[in-house]
């Protein structure tokens, strides 16, 4: 029997226009000022690479606490500057592969963007903290956006 995948979803509003909200996602010197903010988890970069093309891959290479973390997955969706959806695995042992799927919709000068996270049902107990730091994470876009 097949386990159900586990779903969270989390929205906000960013103060940019889409265009370049998205392009905040795929750039990796814009991924590593926000998504490895060293205020969200006390971790420092050592590389960021991507292929942005849907099936291009990345691999973004942090260390924390000494350990060296690979976060991987593979872009499923780049609908520019509409949707983007990738696979997403933090590579810790036992991590499973989870999906992301974010929408950006332009209102104004501003970005609503409305994540879906789909996590594999091995991930019901970290379910909660997995959103949570995704929150965290878009905050630090939204706050670097604002400047």
């Amino acid at each position: 029997m097949n386990a159900k995948p586990i779903k969270r979803s989390l929205s906000r509003s960013i103060p940019a226009p889409a265009e370049e909200v998205f392009d905040h996602w795929l750039i990796p010197t814009f991924v590593g000022k926000w998504m490895f903010n060293p205020e969200i988890q006390k971790e420092s970069i050592v590389e960021l690479k991507n292929e942005v093309r849907p099936r291009g891959k990345f691999n973004y290479t942090t260390m924390r606490l000494s350990e060296q973390i690979d976060y991987k997955g593979e872009f499923k969706i780049i609908d520019r500057p509409r949707i983007l959806e990738f696979t997403w695995n933090e590579g810790r042992a036992g991590a499973a592969l989870n999906t992301v799927r974010v929408l950006f919709e332009d209102v104004a000068q501003n970005t609503n963007l409305r994540i879906s996270l789909v996590l594999d049902h091995t991930e019901v107990i970290n379910a909660d903290n997995i959103k949570s730091l995704w929150s965290q994470r878009i905050k630090a876009l939204s706050a670097l956006l604002s400047k």
